[in-house]
């Protein structure tokens, strides 16, 4: 539609166009052309939208459609001029603007479509890669989002943003599918543009490997490492770990900007982020909370728990979308907000994790911040096989990191590495008394540093799900966490060191996690394991500092290692933690 776009238009009629074809293609307005029931038609907001007189391949790699200028396409797009001014004045608005576009009438234009990979020839005579789904804080929450030349093309009127979804869903009809979305970033490329523009930023190399489950843009990658949706009394409970891996060669400081996320399923129901349940990333609000470091080619996790309390059915499939944005640290305290990001992975179900390579295996942790670490003037991603270099003696003390993406975890077992240390899960147990079930979960701490490395369990943070579904938590709120043994407690400004491990050693804590009224269900056989672990520093006077949060997500490492509850003769650890639970219950 080059003749229209180079056709220079009346500041009036232009911006009547763009905000008409803005709201239809939201479908809250329809004229007498366009109404419902009348032809189809492709929204320009650079001149009168053209019916659709064809159409091929709907729904297809080949989808196609051409589409006519007639006289309701310009009567439509300079029916606004009726409301200026006096009525002869708006007569002979309409007529001057009916007279301009004459020249259209009767011009087609084809458009084109891959449904399957996401990729759109618009109107425009550009193209088009998907970018992903708009999520709900403007206009056109939920539909799809473009990416072309110069990047992103934004949602608001002038941009034009929604046009291309409006042509896209003429081509296109339904739900765009985790496929098709993969298969669209691995074309885009990761927060380039399309088609080879010259003008483009260069792109770090893709680490998603065209994982459903995994996202990215140029300076980092998000990967799902468990996704669980859960029902908890009359909620339905979504927990997703996400794992964030940096590709540039500086440290990359990440914060969540809070009230951006939410899941909708295919049910079209929203899920609503618990901001107080954000383990690991710190918060955007009124100011950042730039806890959240990532050392070069290292990886970093964060946990949400979404929750819907409708009445009616719940889906199955699942469509999460967060936003974050990058924190530029200025020294003495001080920092500045840089680029934000918004982040979706669709099509998730219960038990779903990224297998996306060197992403949601890669071992690493945030690194500790660094006064004055502001970005620096290259982004380009660490050579491989390279150490990552953070300053030896940093003002928090955090030894230097691993070998980027190496694995410290053994094959086979349930751990995580977390810079510093690992966790891994040794046993876990299940016992029941009346209504209430208790899981016993022993994690050893293994210190990877030459220097001693000293923890404590963040109160309020402890909970399981077993091969069921059954979730298990510290306790209720109100009442005091004694769920973590053998390990001291941070707890508002309350911290408790006791849980020192010596260069190269390792040392043992258990969880005792219970699920009420639990009814006559069995307890699980294996167990899923979330919690935060808080790295303290000692600091002068004798007291202690947080260095950094570090949430531990730890799947099932196989079939359970304990019978089922109620067997004879259980084996000694299972005896004691139905002891445990009957002395916790006073019975």
């Amino acid at each position: 539609m080059s003749t229209l776009l180079a056709r220079p238009r009346p500041a009036s009629v232009r911006w009547s166009a763009v905000l008409r074809a803005a709201f239809l293609a939201t479908g809250l307005l329809a004229g007498s052309a366009l109404a419902a029931g009348s032809p189809e038609w492709l929204s320009s907001t650079d001149g009168p939208s053209p019916i659709v007189t064809s159409k091929s391949g709907v729904g297809s790699a080949q989808a196609t459609a051409t589409a006519k200028v007639t006289s309701d396409s310009i009567k439509e797009l300079c029916a606004d001029q009726a409301g200026l001014g006096d009525p002869a004045q708006a007569k002979k608005a309409t007529d001057a603007c009916a007279k301009q576009w004459k020249g259209e009438l009767g011009k087609s234009y084809t458009v084109k479509a891959d449904c399957t990979a996401g990729r759109l020839d618009p109107l425009d005579g550009k193209s088009y890669v998907l970018d992903g789904i708009w999520d709900n804080t403007d206009i056109g929450g939920g539909r799809t989002r473009w990416r072309g030349p110069d990047g992103v093309v934004g949602r608001d009127n002038a941009s034009g943003g929604l046009a291309l979804s409006q042509q896209w869903e003429v081509l296109c009809p339904g739900r765009v599918s985790a496929a098709t979305l993969s298969k669209a970033r691995s074309i885009g490329g990761p927060g380039g543009g399309v088609g080879g523009a010259a003008s483009a930023p260069a792109a770090t190399a893709s680490v998603c490997g065209g994982d459903a489950s995994c996202t990215e843009v140029n300076g980092f990658a998000m990967s799902v490492v468990e996704f669980r949706a859960t029902l908890q009394g009359q909620w339905k409970v979504l927990t997703t770990t996400v794992r964030f891996r940096n590709k540039l060669n500086r440290p990359l400081v990440l914060g969540y900007v809070v009230g951006s996320g939410g899941a909708t399923d295919d049910r079209g129901n929203r899920y609503i982020v618990k901001d107080g349940d954000i383990r690991g990333i710190g918060l955007i609000t009124s100011r950042a909370d730039d806890k959240f470091v990532i050392a070069p080619g290292q990886t970093g996790d964060a946990r949400f728990t979404l929750v819907w309390g409708g009445q009616g059915l719940f889906g199955s499939t699942f469509d999460l979308d967060l936003t974050v944005r990058e924190i530029a640290q200025m020294g003495q305290g001080q920092t500045s907000l840089g680029a934000e990001y918004p982040l979706q992975i669709v099509g998730l179900v219960d038990g779903a994790r990224s297998a996306g390579p060197g992403v949601a295996q890669a071992g690493g942790a945030a690194a500790a911040p660094v006064a004055g670490a502001g970005p620096s003037t290259s982004d380009a991603p660490p050579d491989p096989g390279t150490q990552a270099q953070p300053t030896p003696s940093t003002p928090l003390g955090i030894p230097p990191t691993t070998t980027a993406g190496a694995a410290r975890c053994s094959p086979g077992t349930s751990c995580q590495d977390a810079g510093s240390f690992t966790v891994t899960m040794t046993q876990s147990a299940a016992a029941a008394s009346g209504k209430t079930q208790l899981a016993r979960i022993g994690l050893r701490v293994q210190n990877k540093t030459a220097q001693p490395v000293v923890l404590a369990y963040k109160s309020g943070t402890n909970a399981a799900v077993d091969e069921q579904g059954n979730r298990y938590s510290w306790g209720r709120a109100g009442t005091p966490d004694a769920s973590a043994q053998g390990i001291g407690m941070l707890d508002g400004a309350r911290i408790d060191p006791r849980f020192q491990v010596g260069a190269s050693g390792t040392r043992d804590f258990q969880l005792m996690l219970t699920r009420s009224d639990a009814g006559t269900r069995p307890a699980g056989r294996s167990f899923t394991v979330d919690t935060v672990l808080v790295e303290l520093k000692a600091a002068p006077g004798g007291q202690w500092q947080k260095v950094r949060e570090v949430p531990v997500h730890l799947g099932a490492a196989g079939p359970g290692i304990v019978p089922a509850v109620g067997q004879t003769q259980p084996p000694d650890h299972v005896q004691k933690a139905g002891d445990l639970l009957r002395g916790l219950l006073g019975k």
